[in-house]
């Protein structure tokens, strides 16, 4: 296995992006920052100068003493303690414990803050020289991305690699890629977060490699959309690149209360993997500068979970602060077969009652993205084990016979009288339709889907549950034609999959392929050129001579005009 270089110097363990307070604002000015952020201490700054350290405990024994409107410097640890990025693991060690600080500042030549090495990084990188640390992996080779990803792809990555050198900027790939190239999965789903101007680096891009660029400045994220320019530019064919690239800044969130969306604000690459939902995603690799590249960076625990094929939460409140979280730990250890670790089923069960505070929009892209998953069923049924399903609604309950209609999807995939519709549609279909239509409504307008597609639902839950009229032999075509002309084609798929009987299934590919088709000659002109005014009397007549159509009563044009003439007669009598 490949090792990267042993840490020597304090640029190898320290962060970016440093929280800082300062030395005049008042303990009421800081509070906030330092309750949200959630940090042992911070570097007190005056005039871009460290002259001291606030801890936590200092500002907690303040306020226990009303002293919220003390000045930081007159409760901060006073001292110029800082050190420089080349220093060596040893100094900094020796500066820790002589001054007793648990963070020390790294400053630049000009004496200004740039970063932080905390006492965890040191505990941390402590533990990773231990012998017993030395079966995680610490790097990723070119050969593995090239293997896993494909050479395109690790051509594209080693272009944007080099790039962000030249600018130098510090790049980062992050994620589920990550986790997956470590697990030897494919997944073209590319995330990089940089130290610095995330949309500056995407435009940039875009300016020499083509593509287009769609950004949001508040969240600093950027997404390059790639195109046959990009690939031809690349010298690769056209269709062998993702669709898209996402690229984010480095930064930090913080929840005003528990379920709100997150406040973000620019930070480090550690703070920002910090902010993930489970420790395997928390991994990273440094793409940028050339010195670390393919370094694996783990501040949380990643690759021993990964290894250990767990999911684990990163503190105890992830849960609280988004719900949905308890959906994706489901769906991914449904499709990674991994195990929840114990302390984190716990918080999953305490968090559990927040799900009714999510907003249905929320609560069904989430779902939506389990419903994309080959087999969704395993995780919709661990998730009603955990009793999730109902609280997100009383009623979302799954049919008892949800494997066997999976199974039959799958089964008869390639059979299907319908072109292959999206499968999270169709999977959503199949789920929902064991639910009764009148309860059914409620839990789509919990999930907030159109009325459209609520009503798709509420048609196939209408065919599944009663199939009997689909089923009688003496049914006419037009009278199985009116019961599912309205209906959409998923609801009618759905119900074609789901069909207890042989017949059902002949009936609505009848519908499908013949019956819906038909059409009499005849239309509103002909009935106006016959001197017949407009109104309700033309659907009367045009849904007669439609029905006498399909059922086989009338075979051509003069029939029909007979029958069209009787029609008018009869009701002018």
């Amino acid at each position: 296995m490949t090792r990267i270089q042993p840490v020597t110097r304090v640029a190898d363990l320290m962060s970016y992006g440093v929280q800082t307070v300062a030395a005049d604002k008042t303990l009421a000015d800081v509070i906030q920052q330092l309750r949200r952020i959630g940090h042992e201490g911070y570097p007190v700054v005056e005039k871009e100068r460290v002259v001291g350290l606030l801890t936590r405990r200092s500002a907690d024994r303040a306020l226990e003493h009303g002293l919220n409107t003390v000045r930081v410097r007159d409760i901060m640890d006073t001292g110029t303690i800082s050190l420089k990025r080349d220093d060596s693991l040893s100094r900094l060690e020796q500066v820790m414990v002589t001054s007793g600080w648990g963070q020390i500042p790294i400053i630049d030549d000009g004496d200004k803050i740039i970063g932080i090495v905390t006492r965890t990084d040191l505990i941390k990188h402590w533990a990773k020289i231990h012998p017993k640390h030395n079966d995680l992996q610490e790097e990723i080779s070119p050969d593995q991305i090239k293997k896993i990803l494909s050479k395109p792809v690790a051509r594209l990555i080693e272009t944007i690699s080099r790039y962000a050198e030249d600018a130098g900027i510090n790049l980062y790939m992050v994620g589920g890629v990550v986790r997956d190239l470590l697990l030897g999965r494919p997944n073209l789903d590319l995330d990089f977060v940089v130290e610095g101007d995330a949309i500056k680096l995407a435009d940039d891009l875009k300016t020499l490699y083509g593509g287009t660029v769609n950004s949001f400045r508040p969240f600093g994220t950027a997404k390059w959309r790639l195109d046959s320019q990009v690939a031809e530019k690349l010298g690769l064919a056209n269709g062998v690149l993702p669709e898209h690239i996402d690229f984010a800044a480095s930064r930090n969130e913080f929840y005003e209360h528990p379920t709100a969306l997150p406040t973000v604000y620019n930070s480090s690459i550690k703070l920002d993997l910090g902010r993930r939902d489970f420790t395997m995603n928390t991994l990273a690799i440094q793409l940028s500068p050339s010195g670390a590249k393919g370094r694996i960076l783990d501040f949380y625990g990643g690759l021993r979970d990964l290894n250990n094929r767990t999911i684990r939460v990163l503190h105890s409140l992830s849960f609280v602060d988004d719900p949905t979280r308890i959906l994706r730990a489901i769906r991914f250890q449904q499709r990674l077969n991994f195990e929840l670790e114990p302390r984190t089923k716990e918080l999953m069960d305490t968090a559990q009652p927040m799900l009714r505070r999510i907003t249905g929009g929320r609560l069904r892209d989430e779902l939506h993205l389990l419903m994309r998953e080959k087999m969704p069923q395993k995780g919709l049924i661990e998730l009603q084990k955990r009793s999730v399903l109902q609280g997100i609604h009383p009623d979302f309950i799954l049919s008892p016979q949800i494997e066997a209609h999976f199974q039959a999807a799958q089964t008869s995939a390639g059979k299907w009288p319908l072109p292959a519709p999206d499968i999270a549609d169709l999977h959503w279909h199949l789920v929902l339709s064991a639910i009764a239509s009148d309860r059914l409504l409620d839990l789509c307008e919990r999930l907030l889907f159109a009325r459209a597609q609520s009503q798709s639902f509420a048609d196939a839950a209408g065919l599944v549950q009663q199939p009997a009229s689909l089923a009688d032999p003496n049914a006419r075509p037009s009278q199985i034609t009116t019961q599912l002309e309205d209906h959409s084609d998923l609801a009618l798929l759905t119900a074609w999959i789901l069909a207890p009987l042989p017949i059902i299934r002949q009936r609505i590919e009848q519908f499908l392929t013949e019956w819906r088709s038909i059409r009499p000659k005849s239309d509103g002109n002909t009935l106006q050129s016959l001197g017949l005014l407009p109104g309700p009397r033309y659907r009367v007549i045009l849904d007669r001579l439609r029905a006498a159509r399909l059922d086989g009563e009338i075979q051509d044009e003069t029939q029909e005009r007979q029958l069209l003439e009787s029609l008018i007669q009869g009701m002018d009598a």
